[in-house]
């Protein structure tokens, strides 16, 4: 069989599995991923063949691997059956490896990640050409496993920015980890710029948070001890370093009276307030419509519809009194032609003789 039979066969069974994928088969698509695995380990160490067309064909059966996984509810399971497949998690394409974390996290089961993101960024070592390499570029045994040493920084970047920002700073809530991490890895001047600019900008976010909640719970405070006592508060009895935050807090409460108005008003809005702004585009002329004329153009084309029917109603009327009139006519002349009996010999009698003798 040759390498091409071979490839078209292994992407016979990646169809396979997806079609187990799609058709809710969870185990038959687990069991025909790894299957491809152990094929394509095996022709690997008894024949020459192209090692990354392989890769794309591993590849694939890993994204099948972690799609069924999830739908099986075997997330903490996820980086086990990848590395039986890649033979390390520092081996395994970053696209699969993204997927696969990103699904670990969203199930609730990414407790075990934190060694497994720092095994995998560890491994790969930045070069000048913008290009990372496993282990450093150091020659090591694949025992036969398929995989790739190379990976670009833009790849690298995404996976270390799932992992500061997303796992690290959102869903850990290590910020402080996250930044220090992103100062002391092996970056490109750029992807450390852009990761700690998103960093920064959490952090700030994330001290923003006390004094806001604080804020509003002063707001409330005043706001039921203005209704008990019947009186509002007045600058001069805050202290000097409180008068700024009484202000602000003072914008908090005429936002939400605000908004309070506007919920009560949206309830008592007229019908034509009902409907939102309508964007009409006719070639190059853009035209949106507010929501009161949109009413209006509405009980426009009604009215305009409902005469039209009743003259339609009309007009139909009155073509069915002429089509009766003529239907009359016709049938009164075909009676009365027919009506008037003619006697076809007599064209052929003689008129009739006196007699002869009556001279």
């Amino acid at each position: 069989m040759g390498a091409s039979a071979q490839e078209l066969a292994f992407w016979k069974q990646i169809d396979d599995a997806e079609d187990y994928l799609l058709g809710g088969l969870f185990e038959q698509a687990v069991s025909t991923a790894l299957s491809v695995s152990d094929q394509i380990r095996t022709v690997s160490l008894e024949t020459e063949c192209d090692h990354d067309k392989l890769l794309d064909i591993l590849e694939s059966a890993g994204m099948v691997l972690v799609q069924a996984l999830k739908e099986l509810r075997r997330t903490s399971d996820m980086f086990v059956q990848l590395k039986k497949m890649f033979g390390s998690v520092a081996s395994v394409p970053s696209k699969v490896f993204h997927a696969g974390a990103t699904i670990q996290m969203a199930a609730g089961s990414g407790s075990d990640l934190r060694p497994i993101f720092e095994d995998y960024l560890a491994k790969w070592r930045y070069r000048n050409d913008e290009v990372y390499v496993l282990n450093g570029g150091q020659d090591s045994s694949s025992n036969g496993f398929v995989i790739t040493s190379v990976m670009s920084s833009k790849q690298y970047v995404e996976v270390a920015e799932l992992y500061t920002v997303t796992f690290l700073s959102i869903v850990s809530q290590h910020i402080e980890t996250a930044i220090s991490w992103a100062e002391k890895a092996e970056l490109t001047q750029q992807g450390r710029q852009e990761l700690l600019k998103k960093l920064y900008a959490l952090r700030s976010a994330a001290n923003k948070k006390p004094s806001t909640v604080e804020g509003v719970k002063q707001t409330a405070e005043r706001t039921v001890s203005t209704s008990t006592n019947g009186s509002t508060p007045s600058l001069h009895e805050d202290a000097p370093g409180t008068a700024p935050v009484y202000d602000s807090l003072k914008k908090v409460q005429v936002k939400s009276t605000r908004s309070s108005i506007q919920h009560v008003g949206n309830q008592f809005d007229p019908l034509f307030w009902w409907f939102h702004s309508v964007h009409l585009k006719f070639g190059k002329i853009h035209t949106v419509l507010p929501s009161g004329k949109c009413m209006l153009l509405f009980l426009l084309l009604f009215s305009t519809i409902y005469v039209l029917r009743r003259k339609a109603a009309g007009l139909k009327r009155i073509m069915f009194q002429h089509a009766s009139s003529l239907r009359r006519a016709f049938f009164d002349a075909l009676q009365l032609a027919f009506s008037v009996q003619m006697n076809p010999l007599a064209a052929v009698q003689q008129v009739p003789q006196a007699p002869r003798g009556s001279w």
